[in-house]
């Protein structure tokens, strides 16, 4: 929350592991579960749009 606040409007890029990737998109939207999980691949990446601290969009960049 301290990064969305601190760089609001901006664009940042965090590398993690899915796991916590998972764990964290769960804190905003509770789809993001096991299930998602399990459909992730390595590696994988996503774009998280946000607005203020609100998820609003999700998207899957890799191919």
């Amino acid at each position: 929350m301290d990064l969305l606040k601190t760089y609001e409007g901006k664009n940042i890029v965090i590398g993690t592991h899915g796991d916590i990737m998972t764990l964290i998109l769960n804190c905003f939207d509770k789809s993001y579960n096991y299930e998602f999980w399990k459909s992730t691949t390595m590696p994988d990446i996503y774009r998280l749009e946000f607005q203020g601290t609100d998820l609003i969009n999700v998207t899957r960049e890799w191919k």
